[in-house]
């Protein structure tokens, strides 16, 4: 099985930016992790990026497609103005019937392990690496960079390579039932 990662935004795109940290540079780290983590699970990965450059949109997509990727999975974080909104949820496109299985199950491994609110799964229809892939694809928003306490947590090692193994996991589960 090929999975597709996609650490979002990078290069002059840094995405959302809170007391200084990145959004880019922790999607980065999560997705390193879950790339290692599939790789030793047996998985073969396609990395949309793997180092901080920017990569446009529909290349992301494209690049999945081209690699005939089974599954793609965009890793971000949350942004809000109000530092209280915290949580994490997991989005899928409008219609896709694996995509909104995948999101179920990755969202409910990182509810278990990583013990914030649960935002649920939510429909996007307007983000081309939902709407302009052709397998089932989830962008995950593990937590909110604006939130004084996810952030701190974003940028602990141990953090993110809980993010990671919950997205195995559900990757896992996914497959599983899809056969």
């Amino acid at each position: 099985m090929r999975i597709c990662i996609d650490a979002g935004h990078g290069g002059k795109d840094p995405g959302a930016v809170s007391d200084g940290v990145q959004e880019k540079n922790i999607n980065l780290k999560i997705a390193l992790k879950l790339s290692t983590k599939l790789i030793g699970a047996g998985y073969k990965i396609i990395m949309t990026r793997d180092d901080d450059v920017f990569v446009p949109l529909y290349e992301r997509a494209r690049l999945a497609n081209k690699k005939n990727a089974d599954v793609f999975v965009s890793i971000h974080n949350n942004a809000a103005g109000n530092s209280a909104a915290a949580g994490t949820e997991t989005l899928y496109y409008p219609g896709s019937v694996q995509g909104e299985k995948l999101a179920g199950l990755v969202q409910k491994e990182l509810i278990r392990k990583l013990q914030r609110a649960d935002r649920g799964i939510k429909e996007r229809k307007e983000l081309v690496v939902l709407s302009s892939t052709a397998m089932p694809a989830v962008l995950v928003e593990c937590s909110f960079l604006t939130n004084p306490v996810e952030r701190k947590l974003l940028q602990d090692e141990g953090f993110q390579l809980l993010a990671a193994e919950s997205i195995v996991d559900g990757i896992e589960k996914y497959f599983q039932e899809v056969g």
